[in-house]
């Protein structure tokens, strides 16, 4: 309500009452019935307080068109900007900015590996996809243009099948985010030499071949390539993280089992990519969270099983040094050259002459040289979305009645792979891996290779049947989030794993609780302890000596080491604890990396945060400052951090007392909207930023990249989720962002307030607000 009399006191000054009106005639109606030549019998369309829609039709073809229906209602521009960033025409609309992006993308091919994998859809699956299309293009047919479209020049298109299979090659794509990973080892490695490097990276095993340049000062432009990965950053993969819980009957209050989810996603986006529906037909009803454009429910439940997903963290992505013969236009393979393959295309950049390129490849291995031209070599990349996204297997998994549908049904899908637990109505809870593995040979598969001396990339793919799975543990319990899932597997994952911290505390509140009820499961969920500030207190303890008369560095001092590990909005002691961790590992790192580099890699904690804490208790070189004559110990640089953390807090809190720098003065929340990032816009589309809890390794998760304070949470649960099995499911949900993506509707952020609050709705049980009826036209019933 707040962001809502902003938003019109702002408009009434700017455009004026006249305009008001005609950008508030963007919002849908949601009871306006609505008629469809394509309809075989009557649709309802019910929704909550939360606007948050019930489909009710007579079979699943109405079904899933009144689904598409629906979903362009709240989330057109959504799903139109998602497929046209796939399509690689970002600089359509945003100008030559946009234009190293549009050459990445259609490069990489993600619009044409779409077209391909609607041809491997079951006919059953994609008749029923096409219905949902066509329910999409009824609302395209039948309402004005869409108000963002129009502000950015769009156009309205058809859409086509290929179009939604997009959408999920791009969240497919953004859930493979080792290629990030892989160009700043390689920066660092440029920076400091391949030996140094991998103290901080782990993952290069000795005898590495030195297939880059293993000095320092290796001949690449380290700050024209940080500019163009911050250029592509949100294309390179995002990092998402997710936590999920399954509980077995002998645990829980009622006897039966509960399911938990809550998938942590790059929530800054306004508004989030998940939306939650119920959508129902005969014995077909599903609850949950799904990605507008994908007509199934990524995680929820039906009748009969619930299930979340997490996501797993093996290596999808390898980049590839080439040797490229630009005169012949060969590739240089297992000894012998090769033509490159190429390809021809045409980039319309708004207000510019069209733009002719040719993209070239090795094997089927886009070549991105002119993207990276400032790596100083050829590179190309592999995916192993490549090797298609089959996503209908979450049509089944939706259908799906028992333990062994289930299983059956999560071996139809290929994407980047994720952590799947499931909780059923027979009291059964399980965890298996879902998506595609590759079957690698022990590799570095982290770093940058020799595309001209490795024989393979990878040799299929890990056989289901050899996934890790678990059924009913007898500890009447399982838990994920993030961590490391198996410690012998037999095949090479070459993973990036969270710290285990998470887990952790998840998993102690589970050991510690029996009588589990869904009151517990919402304070679970949204807790904020952290059990890693243990362990960074007993080293304030026994390396950060304060001057006694330094009256503000003796009372944060006091404050950090009496604090009870609970990031809460008005605590100084988490303000303490994060600014120090962060600025300790900037102090044991910036005189060699320098200040970007190092802050790149204290932010990706998931790389840097187990090996630095790993220096703190073991030592290391990097202590010593290399810009002074003497050899530091890591007491002083401690003494360092600690200073320097009171400073920074003094200046970001504005104020002396430590008891006042409250966590949430300076941990903040925000929501962007594409249009955002123009001023005259930001104001009327953008959310926050507001106070926040938690952080980076609480259940509650709050993750920030920043150096210093002020920090902005760029990573948080968006759908929570709870589903109780008494017997019949109960499911409990609450969304990051609201289900519509109109700034004018008071539904854009309203569950947003609501999630900030740690409520949560009970969807069988909310009353109606709003009712729309879709009918066939005038006629048709009777035939």
């Amino acid at each position: 309500m707040k962001k809502t009399l902003a938003v019109i006191g702002v408009m009434i000054v700017v455009i004026g009452a006249g305009g008001y009106l005609w950008l508030r005639a963007g919002v849908p109606s949601y009871t306006n019935n609505v008629t469809a030549e394509s309809l075989s019998a009557p649709v309802t369309i019910e929704r909550n307080r939360f606007a948050v829609p019930t489909i009710t039709a007579q079979n699943l073809p109405d079904l899933f068109f009144a689904w598409g229906y629906a979903n362009a209602q709240d989330r057109m521009f959504q799903m139109e900007f998602t497929r046209r960033v796939g399509q690689g025409r970002i600089s359509e609309f945003s100008g030559e900015e946009g234009l190293s992006k549009d050459i990445f993308l259609r490069a990489v091919g993600f619009s044409d590996y779409a077209k391909k994998s609607v041809e491997r859809l079951d006919p059953q699956i994609k008749a029923l996809y096409q219905r949902y299309i066509d329910g999409v293009n009824h609302y395209l047919d039948t309402e004005g243009p869409n108000l963002y479209m129009r502000l950015l020049g769009m156009k309205k298109e058809k859409w086509e099948i290929s179009d939604s299979v997009l959408v999920a090659m791009m969240l497919n794509w953004s859930l493979s985010y080792n290629m990030k990973h892989e160009i700043l080892y390689h920066r660092i490695i440029g920076k400091i030499g391949l030996e140094k490097a991998s103290k901080l990276m782990n993952v290069i095993p000795p005898g590495t071949s030195t297939i880059i340049d293993d000095r320092a000062g290796a001949a690449f432009s380290e700050d024209k390539l940080a500019a163009r990965v911050k250029e592509l950053d949100g294309l390179l993969g995002c990092r998402s993280a997710s936590n999920g819980w399954a509980i077995g009957p002998k645990k829980t209050a009622h006897g039966g089992a509960i399911l938990c989810s809550d998938m942590q996603v790059h929530q800054s986006k306004l508004p989030n990519d998940f939306y939650l529906i119920r959508v129902k037909s005969g014995d077909f009803d599903v609850t949950g969270a799904q990605v507008a454009g994908l007509p199934f429910i990524a995680a929820g439940y039906n009748r009969h099983i619930a299930w979340g997903l997490t996501n797993q963290g093996a290596d999808m992505v390898d980049l590839f040094r080439e040797s490229i013969d630009w005169r012949k236009k060969t590739y240089r393979h297992k000894g012998e050259d090769h033509p490159l393959g190429e390809k021809k295309v045409v980039f319309h950049v708004k207000g510019k002459d069209p733009v002719e390129k040719t993209l070239y490849y090795c094997g089927r291995k886009p070549v991105l040289s002119e993207v990276f031209k400032d790596l100083g070599f050829d590179v190309s990349l592999d995916w192993v979305g490549f090797d298609g996204t089959d996503i209908q297997g979450f049509f089944m998994l939706n259908q799906a009645r028992n333990y062994d549908e289930y299983l059956t049904s999560v071996r139809h899908i290929h994407m980047s792979p994720q952590n799947l637990v499931y909780a059923d109505d027979q009291g059964n809870i399980a965890f298996t891996v879902i998506g595609s593995l590759p079957l690698r040979e022990p590799s570095t598969g982290n770093i940058i290779a020799d595309g001209s001396a490795v024989l393979e990339n990878w040799k299929g793919h890990i056989p289901h049947d050899r996934y890790p799975l678990l059924k009913n543990p007898e500890r009447g319990f399982i838990a994920t989030a993030n961590n490391k899932i198996v410690s012998n597997y037999p095949f090479e994952l070459n993973g990036t794993y969270a710290p285990g911290y998470r887990y952790e505390n998840i998993a102690v509140m589970l050991r510690e609780k029996r009588d589990i009820d869904v009151e517990y499961c919402k304070k679970m969920q949204t807790d904020t302890h952290t059990v890693l500030a243990q362990k960074v207190q007993t080293f304030i303890k026994k390396h950060v000596k304060v001057d006694e008369k330094n009256w503000m560095e003796k009372k944060a001092y006091d404050t950090v080491v009496a604090w009870d590990g609970d990031n809460l909005k008005d605590s100084a002691g988490a303000s303490i604890y994060n600014t120090f961790y962060v600025r300790l590992a900037m102090q044991i790192l910036v005189d060699e990396l320098g200040a970007e580099l190092a802050a790149e890699y204290v932010g990706e904690r998931y790389i840097s945060m187990e090996t630095i804490l790993s220096m703190l208790e073991k030592g290391s070189e990097f202590f010593d400052d290399v810009n002074t004559p003497q050899k530091e110990s890591v007491s002083e640089i401690a003494v360092r951090a600690f200073k320097e953390t009171c400073e920074m807090l003094k200046e970001a809190s504005g104020k002396n007392d430590p008891s006042k720098w409250a966590w949430g003065g300076i941990h903040k929340i925000r929501f962007d909207h594409v249009l955002g990032k123009s001023a005259l816009f930001r104001p009327l589309v953008n959310y926050g930023p507001l106070p926040f809890e938690g952080d980076g390794e609480t259940n509650n998760r709050a993750r920030f990249n920043e150096a210093a304070p002020p920090y902005i949470a760029d990573l948080a649960s968006a759908p929570r989720i709870i589903v109780e099995f008494n017997p019949q499911p109960k499911g409990y949900l609450m969304l990051i962002t609201g289900v519509s993506e109109h700034f004018m509707s008071r539904h854009n952020t309203d569950m947003t307030d609501a999630w900030l609050r740690h409520e949560y709705f009970a969807m069988d049980e909310e009353p109606v607000t709003y009712r729309m009826r879709m009918e066939p036209r005038a006629g048709k019933l009777a035939k």
